[in-house]
């Protein structure tokens, strides 16, 4: 049974509390925020996120160096030695708008000698660059393997010799383009000042590959394609290849790979009695693979578990990869079910969805593979027939489309519709035999409009389309007809088909005071 260890108490800048980290034992952590009636409720839905300890900080003089750590325990060893110190959290909770709380000031952030730990210094240092006076980026001497300063410190390290360091070190220049654009709050207390970075002095990195010129690490990959043609196959097949080290099929010199492990959400596949077998077959090293069933929380009023929800649950996935050594690969199939009460066919809501799990990606520098569906558009480019916003194509910096051989209905082509990073990647043949994806040696020249075109479209395609667009549209609650036709047409379908959708599912149109709406009764499965 897990117990309250220690909590941190997040606050405003007037020390009104906003919500807890709770520590637990064994150690986890979970955040809750008052309920209002003198208890907690387990989540941080619309609670605005800060700074740990702000108002000390806010009260500090701009002549005193603020550390920033990775955790609230440095924080407070900090504190205890009468140092100006504070945190966002977990190595990814940083958010741009907690610059502005630094501008002026003298700033030292303090990494964790681990991967993550440096991921976080870099882009809080980044974030700060040109908003504070200065900031260091400080390395203690002596960390082993994952330890941070309160290891340093509980190792004799003492106050004056941690400012004698700071002293020591070198103000930080960025050698990476921040990621992410500040966003101020509009309240004139505020002045937006831009971040400039001198190109001079940013350094050049090359793109990591999961699969070499086809899925980027720390980025979002597409894999999309009609239902049934062995898209789940083969994130499993690269799951095998990744938790074994096995050569890419496609590598002429079949070289290694670098092992890693991988985490799977399945809404459509169970796990005994298809994810199991299905890797079994692929000979995939199982101790590797970890699958995410659901979400519970440590609070007696919630019971069970629920669905694992993309726009709610990214700090769980993050705990399971922390938990989960050298993951290189997140496989999320199909994406658009882990994505709650998100249109799907809303651009802003899609990207509002895919950017965090775009940066949770570049974060811990895996590889996240979203698997989805082809649109019946027939005989509209490839890069628009992902199922859905336009977004999701845009969002990923590789998308991959499954598709059937014209000539062999047993054949599969895998071609690119998108690679923005890769240089002439070209397609790749396979067949699925005996269970197993194996894959043709040779490469193949056609594009994905080529694989794509022997599709022909009697008309049943496209209503069917008009029809799934309207369910999910209209699921909640009644829709202007005028917001209707919109998406409609920003997601290629036209008033005619839509009309026909209509009749189809009878759709019931009516004016509300000076508004046309459309309305769903009942949606048909």
């Amino acid at each position: 049974m897990k117990k309250i260890v220690k909590t941190y108490d997040y606050t405003d800048k007037a020390g009104k509390l906003l919500y807890q980290n709770c520590r637990f034992d064994p150690k986890d952590f979970r955040q809750r925020r008052p309920d209002g009636n003198g208890g907690f409720i387990w989540d941080l839905d619309s609670v605005t996120r800060t700074l740990y300890r702000l108002p000390e900080l806010l009260e500090s003089s701009l002549q005193d160096f603020v550390f920033i750590t990775e955790g609230e325990r440095d924080s407070d060893a900090l504190h205890d030695l009468h140092l100006v110190a504070t945190t966002s959290g977990s190595s990814s909770s940083w958010k741009p708008e907690f610059a502005k709380h630094f501008k002026g000031r003298l700033v030292c952030v303090t990494p964790d000698n681990d991967p993550s730990g440096q991921r976080y210094a870099e882009a809080v240092a980044n974030s700060l660059y040109g908003i504070a006076a200065e900031v260091r980026l400080l390395a203690l001497p002596g960390l082993g393997e994952g330890e941070d300063i309160s290891n340093w410190l509980d190792n004799g390290g003492t106050a004056s010799e941690l400012l004698q360091l700071v002293d020591q070190t070198k103000s930080f220049k960025p050698t990476t383009t921040a990621r992410e654009t500040i966003v101020w709050e509009r309240n004139s207390e505020y002045i937006p000042t831009p971040i400039l970075i001198r190109l001079e002095d940013v350094e050049p990195q090359k793109v990591e590959w999961l699969w070499d010129n086809r899925i980027p690490l720390g980025k979002l990959s597409m894999l999309v394609g009609d239902p049934g043609l062995g898209k789940s196959f083969l994130t499993l097949y690269i799951a095998a290849q990744v938790t074994t080290g096995r050569p890419w099929a496609d590598d002429p010199f079949k070289q290694p790979i670098q092992k890693g492990s991988v985490i799977i959400l399945s809404a459509e596949d169970d796990v005994s009695d298809t994810i199991v077998p299905r890797l079994k077959d692929h000979e995939a090293d199982l101790t590797r693979i970890r699958a995410i069933q659901g979400i519970t929380y440590d609070d007696p009023k919630c019971e069970g578990s629920c669905h694992f929800n993309v726009t709610k649950h990214l700090s769980a996935l993050e705990q399971a990869i922390a938990e989960t050594p050298e993951t290189r690969l997140v496989v999320i199939d199909p994406l658009t079910a882990y994505m709650g009460k998100t249109d799907s066919h809303k651009n802003a809501e899609v990207r509002g969805v895919l950017a965090p799990l775009s940066a949770l990606a570049a974060t811990h520098q895996l590889a996240v593979v979203g698997v989805s569906h082809l649109t019946k558009n027939q005989g509209t480019k490839a890069i628009y027939r992902t199922l859905g916003s336009l977004a999701f194509t845009a969002a990923a910096r590789a998308v991959w489309v499954v598709s059937k051989d014209r000539d062999n209905p047993n054949r599969r082509l895998l071609t690119p519709a998108k690679a923005n990073l890769s240089i002439d990647p070209g397609g790749l043949a396979f067949s699925i035999i005996d269970g197993v994806v194996a894959f043709e040696p040779d490469r193949i020249e056609m594009t994905t409009d080529e694989a794509l075109c022997s599709e022909t479209d009697d008309g049943i395609g496209a209503l069917e389309e008009a029809k799934n667009f309207l369910k999910e549209c209209l699921k909640d609650e009644p829709t202007p007809s005028v917001e209707v036709f919109k998406q409609a047409k920003e997601n290629r379908i036209s008033e005619r088909t839509l009309n026909r959708a209509k009749k189809a599912l009878d759709v019931k149109s009516y004016k509300e005071k000076d508004t046309w709406l459309m309305k769903l009764e009942t949606v048909p499965f």
